[in-house]
């Protein structure tokens, strides 16, 4: 199964109509499911608890080719609001105006942080270390490196008025009840990346070939070392950029290079990609779900955190409750065999 893009006058790869975020993707579910808001924003909501992450709904400095799924007006209150760093594609400040009081925490690197509180009056912005560790409801979240401090090497004036230091750029590991979720973020390829012991269920994956973010072929070599991630691809198609490689990635080369082209989900904004099977999630106008079922051996099930989770999505998928409900529902089922 082929990605599905449309493409611009210009020939630039967009992703297909936005899709209409509703209320109830922020309210109760029984599952995992990450949003898409457009460019590197997303909403994650896991079993309600949610969590946005860099949000441009609003006020961007450049001409776009979509509609966001929701305006910061509609955006009713969620648990935390995510920075990974403050490149205004990221750290969107006329849509930070609009979400900072519906959000219950802020979190980012420790500059970002202080720019959240002393210039937009986020009081209650918390900064953070590469490495370290918070929870959010039932969200572990983690601070992973990255190397994007691109200011810190121009020469213009309008950069030279201080250091900017790679500690103030980071992605987030989140660690869910249905599975890891990876948002390396903007980055040149670091050897960390290929490091992880164990392999995330899903990346938010930007795949730029941009000396500042992975390359096309450091996101080639990613994908490829965790064959079996599924691959929700940001950062492309939402800004009017066709000669600007920081924004024109295009899915079917992308989709032509790695292996297992299956998994990669180049979705409509506002759409959501589940991480589980086996509960009906939260509306969200359309909602594609993938299973990380696998075997458990002896390294699991000392070293993975989903070893339970897995035979209870085994027992879920076999069971005739799920079998007689899938039959009552308007769906086409598929494996990979098909495709």
């Amino acid at each position: 199964m082929s990605v599905q893009i449309r493409r611009s006058a210009s020939g630039q790869a967009m992703p297909r109509e936005t899709v209409a975020l509703p209320l109830e993707a922020f309210g109760p579910s029984d599952t995992t499911t990450v949003y898409w808001l457009g460019n590197a924003g997303f909403l994650l909501n896991s079993r309600g608890t949610t969590i946005m992450c860099d949000p441009l709904l609003v006020g961007f400095d450049m001409p776009v080719l979509v509609e966001p799924p929701i305006l910061p007006e509609d955006v009713p209150a969620f648990d935390a609001l995510l920075y990974t760093h403050i490149d205004n594609d990221h750290f969107a400040r006329e849509t930070l105006a609009g979400l900072k009081d519906k959000a219950g925490e802020v979190h980012a690197t420790h500059y970002v942080a202080q720019v959240a509180r002393d210039e937009e009056h986020v009081t209650g912005a918390t900064g953070h270390d590469i490495g370290e560790r918070f929870c959010i409801g039932n969200v572990d979240v983690t601070l992973t490196p990255t190397w994007h401090n691109w200011q810190d090497h121009m020469t213009s004036e309008k950069y030279q008025h201080r250091r900017w230091e790679r500690k103030e750029y980071c992605g987030y590991w989140f660690d869910t009840p249905d599975g890891s979720i990876w948002l390396p973020s903007d980055s040149r390829p670091l050897p960390e990346f290929l490091e992880w012991e164990k392999a995330p269920d899903m990346m938010l994956f930007d795949f730029a070939d941009n000396i500042w973010h992975i390359t096309f072929a450091g996101a080639v070599e990613l994908a490829n070392k965790y064959p079996e991630s599924e691959l929700l691809l940001i950062h492309w198609g939402c800004v009017d950029a066709p000669n600007y490689t920081p924004f024109n990635g295009d899915p079917e080369r992308l989709e032509a290079s790695i292996k297992n082209p299956e998994r990669i989900h180049a979705l409509a904004l506002g759409e959501g990609l589940a991480l589980s099977i086996g509960n009906e999630c939260a509306p969200s106008g359309r909602v594609a779900k993938t299973s990380s079922l696998g075997w458990l051996d002896d390294f699991i099930l000392r070293n993975s955190s989903l070893a339970i989770n897995r035979t209870r999505e085994a027992a879920a998928l076999s069971s005739p409750e799920l079998a007689a409900w899938l039959a009552e529902q308007d769906l086409e089922l598929l494996d990979y065999r098909d495709l």
